[in-house]
C-alpha cells in the first residue's frame, strides 16, 4: 500500500468503539442485555470524540442450511451501519461468534472456507454500495477452540503451526472472495487476523499476510496488555506502572517494525481495562495506551460489552457511565496530543 494512503487512513480514523455485545449475541442484539441500537446512540458516541465503530457481528444462527443470512438481520445490521456511516464515521463489519463455523483444523476447514466464502458472498453484495469508511474484516480471533493452546500457541507444536496455515488460508479466502464481488469491493479497506487476533501471533514467522491485488489490506489485532491488569479479575493486580508500560511499548514498536514500516495498516480492533475501582490507573492507561498507538500510527477501538467489566458508554441515557468518565478522559487526552 502507498504510504501516504495508509497513513491517511490511519489519521482520519483516530479513535474508535465497539457496538459489543449487541449483533454479535448469536440470539439477537437485545439477547444479552443491551438495548436497541438506535441512530441517536451512535449519533451521541460520535460527538464524544469517536469517529469510527466497529460492529461486532454472528451470522450462524441467522441462516437457512445453506447459509443463506435470513433477510430481516441482514438488514438490520445494515440499519445500524448506515446509522454511523451516514453520520460520517468509519464502520468495520465482521464475522465474530461464528467460531464453531470454521475451525481451523484439518476437521473444520472444508467447512470452514464454505461457510466463509457464503457470507463474506452475500455481505458483499448487500454491502457494495458503501464506500471506503466501510471496512471488512474477516474473522473476529479464529483460534482452536476448547484447545490447551487456544489463546497462547506453542511455537514448536505441529498442530498450533497447522492452525496458523489454516487461518493463513482463511485470510486469503476472505481476501479473494472480497476482491471478486467487483464494484466498491474491489477497493475497499478490509483486514485480516492473526491467531487469535493477537499481536504477538502476528509475529511468528507461520503467519503470513495475504495477498490483495488492491494492496488495500489491513491487519486487525486486539490487546488487553497487561494482561493481569486488564482483563484478571484479581483486584490486588490494579497498577498501570513502568513494567505495564515497557510491555505496551514493546508490542507498538513489535507492530510497527513488522507491519507499519511495510506500508501495511494495523487497526487495533479491541483494547480495554476492566474495572478494578482505580479510575486513576485507567485514565492513565488509556491516555498512555491510545497516544503511543496513534504516535506508530495504529488505531486503537474500545471494547464496551455494556456490561460492568468493559461498560463505558450508557447506551439507555446516552452519557457515560460515571465510574468510567476516567476512560474517556484518557481516551480522548491520548488522542489529542497527536492533534
Amino acid at each position: 500500500m502507498d504510504r501516504n494512503t495508509s497513513l491517511s487512513l490511519m489519521r482520519s480514523m483516530r479513535l474508535g468503539w465497539n457496538l459489543g455485545n449487541t449483533f454479535d449475541a448469536p440470539a439477537g442484539e437485545m439477547s444479552w442485555g443491551n438495548p436497541v441500537t438506535t441512530r441517536e446512540m451512535l449519533t451521541k458516541i460520535h460527538s464524544l470524540g469517536f469517529n469510527a465503530v466497529r460492529i461486532p457481528v454472528s451470522w450462524h444462527r441467522h441462516t437457512d442450511p445453506d447459509f443463506t443470512i435470513h433477510k430481516d438481520w441482514l438488514e438490520r445490521v445494515a440499519e445500524a451501519v448506515s446509522y454511523a456511516y451516514d453520520d460520517g464515521m468509519y464502520v468495520i463489519i465482521n464475522i465474530h461468534h461464528d467460531d464453531r463455523m470454521f475451525q481451523p483444523t484439518a476437521e473444520g476447514f472444508e467447512g470452514g472456507k464454505i461457510y466463509i466464502k457464503r457470507i463474506w458472498e452475500q455481505l458483499c453484495e448487500r454491502f457494495e454500495g458503501f464506500g471506503d469508511r466501510l471496512i471488512f474484516e474477516a474473522l473476529n480471533e479464529p483460534r482452536m477452540l476448547k484447545h490447551k493452546y487456544e489463546w497462547n500457541l506453542k511455537s514448536d507444536d505441529e498442530e498450533c503451526l497447522s492452525a496458523v496455515e489454516y487461518i493463513n488460508r482463511y485470510d486469503q479466502l476472505f481476501v479473494d472472495t472480497v476482491r471478486a464481488s467487483g464494484g466498491n469491493n474491489k477497493t475497499r479497506f478490509i483486514m485480516t487476523p492473526s491467531y487469535a487476533a493477537a499481536p504477538h501471533h502476528a509475529f511468528i514467522p507461520a503467519f503470513r499476510v495475504a495477498s490483495d491485488p488492491a494492496d488495500r489490506l489491513i491487519i486487525s489485532v486486539h490487546s488487553y496488555a497487561p494482561v493481569g491488569l486488564c482483563l484478571l479479575e484479581d483486584p490486588a493486580v490494579n497498577k498501570f506502572d513502568e513494567r505495564g508500560e515497557k510491555e505496551l511499548l514493546y508490542m507498538f514498536s513489535k507492530l510497527r517494525e513488522s507491519f507499519i514500516d511495510k506500508n501495511i495498516p494495523v487497526i487495533i480492533g479491541e483494547m480495554g481495562m476492566i474495572n478494578k475501582q482505580n479510575p486513576d490507573d485507567r485514565r492513565r492507561w488509556a491516555e498512555f495506551f491510545v497516544g503511543n498507538a496513534l504516535k506508530n500510527e495504529m488505531v486503537p477501538i474500545w471494547w464496551d460489552n455494556g456490561g460492568r467489566d468493559f461498560r463505558l458508554f450508557d447506551r439507555r441515557n446516552l452519557g457515560i457511565y460515571e465510574e468510567s468518565a476516567c476512560v474517556l478522559e484518557g481516551l480522548l487526552a491520548g488522542a489529542e496530543k497527536l492533534r
